[in-house]
């Protein structure tokens, strides 16, 4: 790598509001109020992380300073837009409230509002991670934004916005960004790959876009980490072995293999072969999660491709296979996963062998559990029962053996009743049927 290589989320970075991703609300607002020349003293940015808020920050800066901005944008061509950019304008500070947290910053910051910018119209403070500050770094705070000189504007950034004071928010405009969406990340990875000679397939693209999980960003650090991984040929093959996903086809054998009768076990072969191989249980379980939920939206119809955490092909797949399972017992197999997940988290369960000891006692119970006779399907027995006990009814046999009450009344009639003959059916059919009391509707 050569000392002058710039990474991937710092020379992509937007320069311009036309340049930000999917942030078009607050991007319109902000220019709206340049438009109207109606400038705030102080801003609130708040949103997850990576997606934009210190680099529209920046953007604004350069607006409200530079000499001769086109079609409300910042002409980046100026002294002070240069600057800006370069990180070494004396009128835009940035402070870091994570790591200058205590009132004696806060002071500090009091005391250099006062002097006029230098070079442009205006002083800009960007505050990143303001909830971070202290309590009394919060009261001394509080009154500078109340009543800030007229040459400076406040930009606070926060991935909290809940932890802010009520007292600061009033004194603020607020602004929400939004996560960026699976697509949108795919579509923008693209682009770069296309301008870096980068080799890629769509399906190594959207598992570079799920790890960013909306934030430009982990999207970007993620993709500078896969080019040097795969020597720039981000294949879906080349990223699924680096996120560490199975496929398809095992997450689908282990459902199967809890599902259908008599599979059960390759249930611990699965996990022993997981387990030998060194790989993460932890997360296959997580994703063995996401691919049950994923079979259950499929079933519902309500799976969004867009948002969809699996490649087009293995949810087409997913469709195809399942769709003759029963969702109840899917949505059984969820509930339980979710929860040893969870337990292995609270346990704090990081050893692979302590993780696979657990997993195997744990589906061992769920295999007892599902061998149980549901509520849904001991109705549904019945009543099958009952409708071909309507339907041939007169083709049951008379002269069987049945209990003292119905033998009596046989001896006393010819033929037995429908009712008769429906009570030793049911016997007959359900006889050491094992069902849990506790889960039988009341009637």
């Amino acid at each position: 790598m050569s000392e002058n290589h710039q990474v991937l989320f710092r020379k992509y970075r937007p320069q311009l509001f036309q340049e930000v991703i999917y942030q078009d609300l607050a991007v319109s607002a902000i220019q709206n109020a340049f438009k109207q020349k109606k400038i705030g003293h102080a801003y609130i940015f708040f949103g997850p992380r990576g997606v934009g808020k210190t680099s529209i920050a920046r953007i604004f800066a350069k607006r409200l300073n530079c000499k001769t901005p086109e079609n409300n944008e910042p002409c980046n061509k100026c002294a002070s837009c240069t600057e800006i950019t370069k990180g070494i304008s004396q009128d835009v500070l940035e402070i870091d409230a994570a790591s200058n947290r205590g009132i004696d910053n806060i002071r500090e910051l009091r005391e250099n509002v006062k002097f006029a910018p230098l070079t442009g119209k205006y002083r800009v403070y960007i505050i990143d991670e303001v909830h971070m500050l202290s309590e009394p770094a919060f009261n001394a705070l509080l009154k500078t934004l109340e009543e800030p000189p007229s040459h400076v504007v406040f930009i606070l950034a926060t991935t909290e916005f809940h932890k802010i004071p009520e007292t600061i928010l009033s004194r603020c405009q607020d602004f929400i960004f939004k996560k960026v969406p699976q697509t949108v990340l795919q579509k923008h990875t693209e682009g770069i790959c296309e301008k870096e000679n980068i080799q890629f397939d769509s399906e190594g693209l959207f598992w570079i876009a799920r790890k960013g999980d909306g934030s430009v960003r982990d999207t970007l650090s993620f993709m500078e980490q896969a080019v040097v991984f795969t020597d720039s040929n981000l294949t879906g093959k080349n990223i699924r072995e680096m996120v560490g996903y199975q496929g398809i086809e095992v997450l689908s054998n282990f459902a199967k293999a809890l599902i259908l009768p008599g599979s059960h076990n390759k249930i611990f072969e699965i996990l022993e072969k997981l387990y030998q191989e060194g790989q993460d249980l932890y997360k296959f379980i997580w994703d063995f999660l996401e691919f049950l939920n994923t079979a259950l939206l499929s079933l519902q119809n309500l799976l969004d491709k867009d948002s969809a955490n699996f490649p087009a092909e293995d949810i087409e797949l997913i469709k195809k296979e399942y769709r003759e399972y029963n969702m109840e017992t899917i949505n059984l197999l969820a509930e339980n996963v979710f929860i040893m997940y969870d337990k292995i988290n609270i346990m704090r369960l990081r050893n692979s062998q302590e993780i696979k000891i657990y997993l195997e006692i744990q589906f061992r119970k769920l295999i007892f559990d599902l061998e149980k006779p549901t509520v849904s399907g001991l109705l549904k027995k019945i009543s099958d029962l009952t409708r071909e006990i309507q339907n041939e009814s007169n083709n049951l046999p008379n002269d069987v053996i049945i209990d003292k009450k119905v033998e009596s009344k046989s001896q006393e009639n010819d033929s037995l009743s429908s009712s008769d003959k429906m009570e030793f059916f049911v016997k007959e059919n359900f006889k050491g049927t094992d069902v849990d009391p506790s889960t039988m509707p009341e009637i």
